[in-house]
This record gives structure tokens, C-alpha cells and sequence, in this order.
């Protein structure tokens, strides 16, 4: 059985974060799998045949120099724990651990290194700061030494492709991988909360932009629905204090980060998710899933690619408060509109199966192991 790292900065309340969750349950059944993780916070099942190593125990919030210069002394660390253990392959999820694992190459680990990138660069790295200068030098530089990369978006594809230099013949994408059993088995538990809802889930921050959702949401007519946006992060304040701005206290509602936010899915009146940016949102094929009206910004890179044109959810443009407020107000005013979404929803949702993807990404790891040797 050859012997996989799986290498991510941890397994904390975030998309990429779930859905390795979710392929470690099958790439257990075929591999030897290392969890190598920079970071001790888990929040998301892990298979107990998987082996967890802590190359560092991370703080999120240290300074980008640190994080910078710390990165060649991890890749060191990283490669003589490979090579202790025997690993046969590298599959590393975001950007620090990538680029670690592209500099432990650089120092010697012939290995094949298979890369994910669950975001889009260009729009994460937008600003002119220079953290950005650096993560878009350090992406250029190293992202090639992969053998293979696997963007979870065509648009995130497109991305690497044209801004970093990316060939094609070296990507594929991986789509998300969902556990639609166990979200189905979850979206049963009960909720204390009583009444209809609007619901969004994510991270309190700037890029999920919800604060824009809650002014939207103030502006609604004749609406008998809360608003409860599941998530907890560093905007808490300032939107607990829009909240209490807009005298919305008993209407709109935090109550931070739940593990299974299925169970409010299933039992809201629509989603509703307004993110500036994302690779592929996990958050939107898992309200499919539990058959739900999807209202979302058409955010690159995933949004369109997920819902087609208008077909399994209803697009508005990004950053528009006026476009989120009328489809909003049309799911009040019209409840065909969201019956005929809660209708196809479900179908669309399982393409992503994570038995199905994860059956087709064990086939292709093979190949690029068999073809990097």
C-alpha cells in the first residue's frame, strides 16, 4: 500500500478543510495516509486509520514576514519526515503548505507533489500590498515544480493558467467532494430556532461580505423571516454592531460556527450567499443538497460554473446590495420561484459525490505516480 501525505494547514471550520474530510474517508481505503497538518485545530472528522503529524503548531495571525521566513525551515522539516516515514506522494491543499512541500522539492524530494488550489489567485491576491507581491512571486516560482495541479474551478483553471503561467496539460479540476449520506443523516437534527429563515454560512470576514446580506436584508417588504448567518470571525463586532445600527436584534441572528450546518440548511426558506470571491463554494453545492433555493453573488470563480445560467440557483452580480435585496424579495413574494429551485436542487447536488470523485481522483493519482517515475 503505498503511503500518501495529505498536507493542509489544518483541519478548522473552512471548505477545503471539509472536503478533505470528506476524500480522506475513501483514500484511506487505498492508501497509507499521513495527515500532515501546521496547525493543531480540528473541527472535521478524521478516519481513525489516518496517521496525523503536526509539522509546527502555527498562529494564524503571525506577522506574513515570519510566515516568509519560516517557510524554508518547514520545507527542510517536511522533507526529512517524508523521508523518514517513506512517502510515495505529496497531495497538499492551500497555499503555505503548497508552497512548502514545492520548496522541500527544490531541496530534494523527487517524490511526485500533486497540488490543489481552492482558491482564485488574482482576485485573492488583488491588492497591491506586499503580501500579495510575495504570495503571487512565491505561487509563479513554485507552483510549476508541481507534477500536477488540481484547481476545484474551470475558472480557477483559467486563472493559474493565463496569471501564473500554469500550463494545461499539467491541471484538472476537482470538484468538491460532498458526503451527500452524511448530510442527508445530518440535516435531520433539530434546531432550537422557531420560524422561517433566510440563512448564508461562512467565515465573519471581509470576502463574505455580510455586511452587504444584512443591509439587503433590512430593506425587505412585508418579510416575516429572520436572517441567521452560521459563522464566526474576525467582522464580529462590527456586524453585531450593524445589526444593533439597523434595530434588527430579533431578526437577524450569529450564532458562530455550528459542525453540522446542514441541519439549518434543510429547515431554511432560502440560501442566501453574497462572498465577494471563492474557488468553489462547498457552502452552495451542500444547500443544493439539502434542496434549497440558492440565491448567490456570481463571484469568481464557481458560482456560474455551479448554477449554470439561472438553472439549479439564482445568480445576482457581485457586491450589489440593490440585485441581493429584489431576489430576496422575490423569494418572499413568489413561493413558485422557490419551489422550482428546491425541485432541482438535489439533482445538481450529486454530481459532487464524494464516492464518485474521490473513485476518478485515486484513478488519475495513479496515473501521475506511474508517469512521474
Amino acid at each position: 500500500m503505498k503511503k500518501i501525505s495529505l498536507f493542509i494547514y489544518s483541519m478548522a471550520g473552512g471548505g477545503a478543510e471539509r472536503v478533505v474530510s470528506n476524500l480522506l474517508s475513501e483514500l484511506v481505503n487505498y492508501y497509507e495516509v499521513y495527515l500532515i497538518l501546521m496547525n493543531n485545530r480540528i473541527s472535521y472528522k478524521i478516519p481513525h486509520d489516518v496517521k496525523i503529524h503536526y509539522l509546527e503548531n502555527s498562529n494564524p495571525f503571525e506577522s506574513g514576514i515570519l510566515k516568509f521566513a519560516k517557510l524554508p525551515f518547514l520545507a527542510l522539516k517536511y522533507k526529512k519526515f517524508c523521508d523518514d516515514v517513506g512517502i510515495d506522494m505529496h497531495f497538499v491543499w492551500m497555499n503555505r503548505p503548497c508552497y512548502v512541500a514545492a520548496l522541500a522539492r527544490l531541496f530534494g524530494d523527487k517524490k511526485p507533489l500533486v497540488l490543489n488550489e481552492c482558491s482564485t489567485p488574482s482576485v485573492l491576491y488583488a491588492s497591491n500590498n506586499l503580501k500579495s507581491k510575495i504570495s503571487k512571486f512565491l505561487l509563479k516560482w513554485l507552483y510549476p515544480k508541481a507534477d500536477f495541479i488540481y484547481p476545484n474551478s474551470l475558472g480557477n483553471l483559467i486563472d493559474l493558467r493565463d496569471n501564473f503561467g500554469i500550463e494545461a496539460n499539467k491541471m484538472k479540476v476537482l470538484y468538491n467532494a460532498i458526503d451527500l449520506e452524511d448530510i442527508q443523516a445530518k440535516s435531520n437534527e433539530p434546531i432550537e430556532f422557531k420560524g422561517e429563515f433566510f440563512l448564508s454560512v461562512g467565515r465573519l470576514d471581509s470576502g463574505k461580505n455580510h455586511e452587504l446580506l444584512i443591509k439587503a436584508y433590512a430593506k425587505l417588504k412585508n418579510c416575516d423571516k429572520s436572517l441567521i448567518i452560521l459563522g464566526d470571525g474576525v467582522l464580529r463586532k462590527k456586524l453585531e454592531a450593524l445589526i444593533k445600527e439597523l434595530n434588527l436584534e430579533d431578526r437577524v441572528f450569529l450564532p458562530g460556527f455550528d459542525n453540522n450546518p446542514y441541519k439549518y440548511m434543510s429547515k431554511c426558506y432560502a440560501f442566501v450567499f453574497v462572498s465577494l470571491f471563492e474557488g468553489f463554494s462547498n457552502a452552495l453545492i451542500e444547500a443544493l443538497a439539502c434542496g434549497k433555493l440558492v440565491i448567490t453573488s456570481e463571484h469568481k470563480s464557481g458560482a456560474k460554473e455551479l448554477m449554470g445560467e439561472n438553472e439549479w440557483g439564482y445568480l445576482v452580480p457581485v457586491d450589489n446590495q440593490e440585485a441581493t435585496q429584489k431576489a430576496m424579495q422575490r423569494a418572499i413574494d413568489e413561493p413558485d420561484f422557490v419551489k422550482y429551485y428546491e425541485k432541482n436542487a438535489i439533482i445538481r447536488a450529486k454530481e459532487f459525490n464524494k464516492k464518485t470523485i474521490a473513485k476518478n481522483l485515486i484513478n488519475e493519482l495513479e496515473e501521475i505516480y506511474a508517469t512521474s517515475k
